[in-house]
């Protein structure tokens, strides 16, 4: 590999890092709203105050895994696509 296609693969793998996280806190978020509004209960765990694991672990996870989509396409050549 040069080093122009391994800056790129980074780079997108930064940029999922980004939108993956994003998507995370979005989700969390509407989820939260979810419990709130319509089950009038909150995400934290016996009223203390504190997030749950899941509030932490989603937007972490969604992370992750758009890290590895951007990585896992930007690998990929520009008609790896393409069959016939």
């Amino acid at each position: 590999m040069n080093a122009h296609f391994s800056s790129g693969r980074a780079a997108a793998a930064f940029a999922g890092l980004l939108a993956g996280g994003a998507a995370g806190f979005l989700l969390i978020e509407i989820v939260g709203a979810f419990f709130t509004i319509v089950l009038d209960r909150s995400l934290a765990l016996d009223g203390t105050g504190e997030p749950s694991l899941a509030v932490l672990a989603v937007p972490v996870i969604c992370a992750v895994a758009g890290a590895v989509v951007g990585a896992r396409l930007a690998g990929r050549g520009p008609h790896s696509g393409n069959r016939g």
